[in-house]
């Protein structure tokens, strides 16, 4: 007898991917023990969606012969098999998914993330605007792993993250919750330490607040950065904050 959509929904209850951090598959909170490789493979399917078998096995297995590594791609599968429950990977004709209603936390970052830059949500809640900022603040995408692939994934959730951050900064700032504000603006700024618009929104803040002091101790951190760096100096946007 085939798997209902109403069974396989029920088969997944507990289970969790998370890719922030360490990849983890977790099951009521407890580790499910998969392989690297094949932890990698969900996490692949996790951040590009559904896609052939011939792309996923090129991308984990990129300087191994076709036959071999769609082979590899096999043997993980049922190695996925033995320890997850059917529908956590579904194979359609010729391409593997996740099931859709798997929780990821991926997922949720990107909603957040979509919630907070949609044009047709332009004034945001502060409860939505916290709520947007717990979840968008934290770890790297999957910390410790280097493959080709997995930088141009992070790259791309960090641009996600970081555009999200600088509108809730300004949000947050709208509504008056300028501590929130600054909290977000330096997420942001840790994002990407070289970015100008940051470091501009906190010395703004700083100077909202009345503090010149802080003002000054950011944009003089930023400017050793970027001379360091970059060998360049803040731009006259920057420079005429402190003016």
């Amino acid at each position: 007898m085939s798997m209902t959509a109403d069974d396989a929904a029920s088969a997944l209850t507990g289970y969790r991917l998370n890719l922030l951090g360490d990849a983890t598959v977790l099951h009521d909170g407890v580790g499910v023990p998969v392989l690297r490789r094949e932890r990698l493979l969900v996490s692949l399917l996790a951040l590009q969606g559904s896609r052939p078998r011939g792309h996923i096995a090129g991308t984990l297995w990129p300087e191994t012969p076709d036959d071999r590594a769609r082979a590899s791609l096999r043997q993980s599968l049922r190695n996925l098999r033995q320890v997850l429950p059917d529908g956590f990977v579904l194979a359609g004709s010729g391409s593997l998914g996740l099931a859709p209603d798997l929780d990821v936390d991926v997922w949720d970052l990107r909603h957040h993330c979509d919630t907070v830059l949609s044009g047709s949500a332009p004034r945001l809640t502060l409860r939505r605007a916290l709520e947007a900022l717990h979840a968008i603040v934290g770890p790297e995408l999957l910390l410790g792993e280097f493959d080709e692939w997995v930088d141009v994934e992070r790259r791309r959730l960090q641009r996600q993250r970081l555009h999200a951050l600088e509108r809730l900064t300004r949000e947050l700032g709208r509504l008056g919750e300028t501590t929130w504000a600054i909290t977000a603006a330096e997420a942001a700024s840790d994002l990407d330490p070289l970015r100008e618009e940051p470091t501009a929104l906190l010395i703004s803040l700083h100077l909202a607040e009345g503090s010149v002091v802080e003002a000054r101790r950011t944009f003089d951190t930023f400017r050793r950065r970027l001379r360091t760096e970059l060998r360049v100096d803040p731009s006259p946007r920057v420079l005429a904050l402190l003016r």
